[in-house]
C-alpha cells in the first residue's frame, strides 16, 4: 500500500519537473523558438521592397498598363536593388543577372515553371512587364532579355517597355 502513494508521487514530481524544463527552454533569453510557418507568417507583415513600377489591369478591360509606384525611392535605383525587389515580391521565381551588352541586359531564370506554368498568362505576363520596367528605369537599359525554357504562359526573349504598348491585350 506504501508504494502506490511513493509511485505516485514521484510520478507527479517527474511531471512537474519536465514541464518547468520546457517552460525554461521556451524562457531562455526571452525569447520563444517558432516553428518555420509562424516565421514566415512574420515575415510576411513587412514590407516588400517597392518596384518602379506596377503592372495593373485597365478597368473593364484585359488590357495591362505599367503604373507609376509612388512608394518606389528613387535613390535605390541600383541593378542590385531591383533584382532583389523582384526576387521578394515572386519568390518563386529565381531571377539571376548575366550581363549587360550595350543597352541590354541579360537575365536568367533557371527554373521557370512557376513562372511559365503555374502563374498563368496575365501572372506571367504581370511578371515580366514589372520586371522589364524596372531593369529599364536604369540609365542606358533599354531591353531585358530573358533567357528561360518556353512554357505555357510565357515566352523567352528580349523586351522592352515598346513591346507592352504594341500588345497590350492578354492572350
Amino acid at each position: 500500500m506504501k508504494t502506490l502513494p511513493l509511485s505516485l508521487s514521484l510520478a507527479l514530481s517527474a511531471l512537474i519537473l519536465f514541464s518547468c524544463r520546457n517552460e525554461s527552454r521556451e524562457n531562455a533569453g526571452g525569447k520563444t523558438q517558432n516553428d518555420p510557418a509562424t516565421e514566415i507568417a512574420e515575415d510576411m507583415d513587412a514590407a516588400l521592397p517597392s518596384l518602379p513600377y506596377i503592372a495593373a489591369f485597365v478597368d473593364g478591360s484585359e488590357q495591362l498598363e505599367a503604373e507609376k509606384n509612388p512608394e518606389f525611392n528613387r535613390a535605390s535605383l541600383s541593378l542590385d536593388a531591383l533584382t532583389q525587389a523582384l526576387i521578394a515580391n515572386y519568390p518563386e521565381i529565381n531571377l539571376e543577372v548575366n550581363r549587360v551588352s550595350n543597352d541590354t541586359l541579360f537575365v536568367q531564370i533557371i527554373d521557370a515553371r512557376y513562372l511559365t506554368q503555374q502563374m498563368g498568362s496575365s501572372g506571367a505576363q504581370m511578371y515580366i512587364m514589372e520586371a522589364t520596367y524596372a531593369y529599364t528605369e536604369l540609365p542606358d537599359i533599354n531591353v531585358v532579355h530573358f533567357d528561360f525554357t518556353e512554357g505555357d504562359h510565357a515566352l523567352p526573349g528580349s523586351y522592352t517597355r515598346d513591346y507592352f504598348q504594341e500588345t497590350r491585350i492578354i492572350r
